[in-house]
């Protein structure tokens, strides 16, 4: 014999459907009330402001080719960014940061609309909590300020330095990271000097003892002497290793050497981007700009993202 179903079993499965939608609504609304991390604003600043260069009609360049390098530059930064952020972030974003919905105005010049937004990368990479981000947003900052000064035909030296690394460092920070670009630096201004005391041009025609910048030296010399710079060697006396072992073809391609140098500072500064305290990150990053400034005066050519291997995955 079937049961008539009471009027209360009749509601139930209604109140449950309620009760389900409620729930949903509000932990959509919940999650949308919570404060958006602020690394992830930032990120989404980054990828923001790089896609409106991209997508913005050409500025005045130097010259098409150039332009052209420099965009295929800013794709890659924006790979390295990671995938476009959601609505809600970047919303957050845009309320905290508002930049011209137009982006780049196309009477800028080129050098121009990549600087505006290099001030910005270079600031939060020193705030980034995130290593990996720091990295990122410090590599595209230091090839925007290089690529600039390349597209106005002073590629050296490398100008303003992003951040100063004559403040004082983070007290109580770690220090092990920092001995990495220390020894890069030590090796660095070692091979200078020993350029500096060759000169003539190079056999196989390639650039000259004489085509390194004569201030390559006192750079390098600067940033050792930076505090951050002595609280590592403070903590590590060990690293002075007194004179290094020169290349073979020091004599024959001293350009090439040069340039292999700067290429290990930059490798150096990228870790340390990536693994130090604000202070050190500091001093990596204007190290890293020099660096950048240096190859780009012995080749004329400018990383995507100085320090950062290409085959490194996005984020």
């Amino acid at each position: 014999m079937t049961h008539p179903r009471s009027p209360a079993h009749r509601a139930l499965p209604l109140l449950l459907g309620i009760l389900l939608a409620t729930g949903t609504a509000g932990a959509w609304w919940l999650d949308s009330a919570r404060p958006v991390p602020p690394d992830d604003i930032v990120r989404a600043d980054a990828w923001l402001r790089t896609e409106a260069l991209l997508e913005a009609p050409s500025p005045r360049p130097a010259s098409v080719a150039a332009w052209e390098e420099v965009r295929e530059d800013l794709a890659r930064q924006l790979e390295a960014l990671g995938p476009e952020p959601d609505d809600r972030t970047s919303a957050a974003a845009r309320a905290q940061r508002p930049f011209p919905a137009d982006g780049t105005d196309a009477g800028d010049a080129a050098s121009t609309a990549l600087r505006t937004t290099t001030t910005a990368l270079a600031e939060d990479a020193l705030a980034a909590e995130d290593p990996a981000l720091a990295r990122v947003l410090a590599a595209a900052a230091v090839s925007r300020a290089t690529a600039a000064r390349q597209l106005d035909g002073t590629p050296a030296p490398a100008g303003a330095d992003l951040c100063d690394a004559g403040g004082d460092p983070v007290p109580g920070g770690a220090t092990a990271p920092g001995a990495l670009l220390w020894s890069a630096l030590d090796r660095a201004g070692y091979a200078f000097e020993a350029l500096a005391a060759r000169s003539g041009t190079a056999p196989d025609g390639g650039a000259s003892a004489a085509a390194v910048p004569a201030g390559a030296r006192e750079d390098v010399q600067e940033l050792l002497e930076v505090p951050s710079a002595r609280r590592v060697l403070a903590a590590d006396p060990g690293l002075p290793a007194g004179a290094y072992v020169l290349p073979d073809d020091l004599r024959e391609r001293p350009g090439r050497v040069a340039d292999t140098a700067a290429r290990d500072v930059q490798d150096a500064a990228a870790h340390v981007l990536a693994r130090g305290d604000a202070g050190t990150r500091c001093w990596a990053l204007v190290a890293l700009q020099r660096a950048t400034a240096l190859r780009a005066g012995l080749t004329g050519e400018i990383d995507a993202l100085p320090g950062v291997a290409r085959d490194d995955p996005p984020r």
